[in-house]
């Protein structure tokens, strides 16, 4: 469910800087951590993303596991905050129903055990950095069902060093 936010986020965010002619990228692992506490409706058990670290150009596959306590109701929203570094590339606020449309998942999304396995394929121009989503998803009673951090690094390749030529070339 919000899982899927988390992959459709960091997409976004993604796909927000995509624009910058940015080549040869090499990702370091991501990571997607709990930032909410044990009042969350949504507790996460597993998840896993393929490839990890991500690829420029290929598609990232999250797949979890978690377990609902209450409903996610109509009205519910997700507030999201990307960052490039300290740079903070966007902040929006979207409709829960909407986003989870998106990913074929029902709305109101009932209580119980959960489970997500959604692709999105990232840019090939993904320019390098840090990049942070913080999505925190709020019942309109303003209960969190959850709040997330995804974590992903794209740095530049290495270049090979090869025999170092004096002077003159040699």
């Amino acid at each position: 469910m919000r899982f899927s936010t988390a992959v459709v986020s960091l997409a976004c965010a993604f796909g927000v800087v995509a624009a910058f002619p940015f080549n040869g990228f090499v990702a370091d692992p991501a990571t997607i951590t709990e930032c909410g506490d044990e009042t969350d409706l949504l507790k996460i058990h597993n998840y896993t993303l393929t490839p990890n670290p991500p690829q420029r150009g290929q598609n990232l596959t999250i797949e979890a596991y978690g377990n609902l306590s209450e409903d996610v109701v109509e009205g519910a929203k997700i507030h999201l905050i990307v960052k490039l570094g300290l740079i903070k590339l966007l902040t929006k606020e979207l409709d829960f129903c909407t986003e989870s449309a998106t990913i074929h998942k029902n709305c109101p999304l009932v209580a119980g055990e959960q489970s997500l396995y959604h692709s999105v394929e990232l840019p090939k121009e993904i320019p390098p950095g840090k990049y942070l989503v913080n999505i925190k998803v709020i019942n309109p009673d303003d209960k969190q069902v959850t709040c997330l951090i995804a974590r992903a690094q794209f740095g530049v390749k290495k270049k090979k060093k090869g025999p170092r030529k004096d002077k003159n070339g040699r």
